[in-house]
């Protein structure tokens, strides 16, 4: 490809991302929005997936340094448009569940009802106040901004810790396209919503690089600089940390067994990072130590261990949901973890390739499959496989334990190793390709493969319907509803909800210290029973219920999951029905006042199961 036309192709990029940025924000969502995708401007999807198509192309083209610079750009740019687009979209706010209990916590933080120290993980939340009292915008808006901060961190620096493992420039740049494939992501726990453990994942590769610049090199700034990310990442998500903390404790104590066998203890101690990872480990175990649920999940993880095992019931309960739905879970594992599977392949090459490499070093055969440094980097790879082996034995615990959906989040972080890792494998059969054939079959290898994983990966950026899922947008007209129902409710009526969740909205909106139960029917959140009682909820309630319906619940069921629990004909009944009175409506949210019916039949007690 000519210089020129790599430019002219730069320039393409560049201006269909501008023109597609700008449709999409001309035109935002002026409703609740079921699919984001659906809902965006096709030239906003043109313009970005022609971007990365471009930046692909340049990137691994016989291109100078710079046009491949500017095409590396270029598909951040690309990237960073498609995951800032509910923001350039308007959107109020994501997340209806821990998303919205997250941003009670900033609200009361920036009150001061609630303190730093009392707060499990605050650095989210605490950066998002800081944000908004700086820049002045809306804590629900900084808090969106938050969310493409630590996806940006994960774009940049899951490259910079491939080339700190490999001093590869073809395994960097694939690291970079990796990256944007955002893998930890699998919307079971680890999605595109204000959720510190997915924040905490995807700060995870920061971490990460200031720890391996240590390891490489152990100087006073560096030891300063990981001093500095230790609390903060323990702040961000102790779950997380504590996994790290793992992962970098096997490693340090590798380090340490590694110079004391090959007899260099005295000239290596310096070196050793083991004081480092010992600070940390110390601030982790100081801070959890006030943590009840750290203690309890502990127990759990023991309770697995002795062998009270339940496999992934919650697993089991998706499966129905889906089938009822007219979906499979294999189905939906392929959308999700397809492109995951193969990188955890390209996993198990690395490993292979690094054993085979230790052996020859061992054997006093020249090594050069990874590194050209006598070895020193396949034992740094071998370090962190070994690294990686409590935190693939906590995902197996809490997977097998049925530890609630916990295991998806330890899958979350080691699917942010999968990423850096599976980079590198492919940076290794294109090494192999180039010496077995030539750079022109090796560049057109890479650029087919990372075309085919990135043309699987963007459905799933965002939740959709896609697999079977919503958008999770709020909507301002819905606060607005919730915000208006507890500034004038009568306070001896209860709630019932239909799927958007009542007491997340009155926690957040009204009252933060009241428990979930507070607010439900006989206290207990399971919800309306399916299509409305049967068309019969008069006779289920004993006394009057409020029941609250949002524009994202008129959709979800009856379009979505095609009528799976509620259709339209059941919000038709609501709205007909004498003794349910609509008593506040704005559009995207209504509420209804349902009267027991006054007969000789009995309510129904509500059979409440824990979450």
């Amino acid at each position: 490809m000519s210089e020129l036309r790599v430019r002219a192709l730069l320039v393409l990029g560049y201006a269909l991302t501008g023109i597609g940025t700008a449709s999409a924000y001309l035109n935002p969502a002026t409703g609740y929005e079921l699919s984001i995708y659906a809902s965006t401007p096709a030239l906003f999807w043109v313009g970005s997936t022609v971007a990365l198509l471009v930046s692909i192309l340049v990137v691994f083209s016989p291109a100078t340094r710079g046009p491949r610079m500017l095409g590396a750009v270029l598909g951040g740019v690309g990237m960073l448009s498609i995951v800032s687009l509910p923001i350039i979209r308007g959107y109020y706010y994501v997340g209806e569940a821990d998303a919205l209990s997250h941003l009670g916590t900033a609200m009361e933080m920036h009150a001061g009802v609630r303190g730093f120290t009392e707060n499990r993980y605050p650095v989210v939340h605490t950066v998002g106040v800081v944000l908004h009292d700086v820049t002045g915008l809306p804590l629900r808006h900084t808090m969106l901004l938050l969310i493409v901060v630590f996806i940006a961190c994960f774009f940049v620096f899951v490259p910079l810790v491939v080339r700190e493992l490999t001093d590869d420039l073809t395994a960097t740049y694939v690291g970079l396209f990796s990256g944007f494939l955002l893998l930890p992501i699998n919307h079971l726990a680890p999605s595109y919503r204000v959720h510190p453990t997915s924040q905490a994942i995807l700060f995870a590769p920061v971490f990460l690089f200031a720890f391996l610049l240590l390891y490489k090199n152990r100087t006073w700034p560096r030891s300063v600089m990981f001093l500095l990310l230790a609390p903060t990442f323990v702040l961000l998500h102790p779950q997380q940390a504590a996994s790290l903390v793992a992962f970098f404790g096997v490693i340090a104590v590798i380090q340490v067994l590694y110079d004391v066998r090959s007899g260099r203890a005295g000239a290596q101690m310096r070196s050793w990072v083991l004081p480092e990872v010992a600070a940390y480990a110390v601030t982790f175990w100081l801070w959890v130590q006030q943590l009840p649920v750290f203690q309890q999940n502990t127990e759990q993880v023991i309770e697995t261990l002795a062998g009270e095992i339940q496999f992934a019931e919650s697993t089991a309960r998706r499966t129905g949901s889906l089938d009822s739905v007219g979906g499979s879970l294999p189905e939906v594992f392929m959308k999700l973890f397809f492109v995951s599977t193969a990188y955890i392949l390209l996993t198990g090459v690395v490993l292979a390739v690094v054993v085979a490499s230790v052996r020859r070093y061992r054997s006093n055969v020249p090594v050069d499959s990874i590194a050209s440094d006598g070895g020193k980097e396949q034992i740094l790879l071998l370090s962190l496989f070994g690294g990686l082996v409590p935190v693939g034995l906590l995902f197996v615990i809490y997977l097998v334990g049925g530890l609630s959906d916990q295991y998806f989040r330890h899958l979350g972080l080691l699917m942010m190793f999968g990423t850096v890792l599976g980079a590198i494998g492919i940076g290794l059969v294109v090494r192999y390709v180039r010496q077995q054939r030539s750079a022109t079959t090796a560049r057109r290898l890479v650029v087919v493969a990372l075309v085919v994983v990135t043309a699987l990966s963007l459905p799933v950026v965002f939740s959709s319907p896609y697999i079977y899922d919503s958008s999770h947008h709020v909507t301002e007209a819905q606060v607005n509803g919730y915000e208006t129902t507890f500034e004038y409710r009568a306070e001896s009526i209860v709630f019932d909800d239909v799927r958007s969740p009542v007491f997340r909205y009155g926690r957040t909106l009204a009252d933060s210290s009241a428990s979930e139960t507070d607010f439900y029917y006989q206290g207990c959140p399971d919800g309306i029973p399916d299509h409305f009682n049967n068309q019969s909820l008069r006779a289920y309630y004993e006394e009057p219920v409020y029941v609250p319906v949002t524009g994202a619940d008129k959709v979800r069921d009856p379009e979505l999951w095609d009528g799976f629990r509620f259709n339209h004909s059941d919000f038709d009944y609501l709205r007909t029905e004498p003794g349910i009175d609509r008593v506040q409506a704005n559009g995207e949210y209504a509420l209804y006042r349902v009267e027991p019916r006054n007969s000789q039949q009995t309510s129904q007690v509500r059979q409440c199961f824990p979450g």
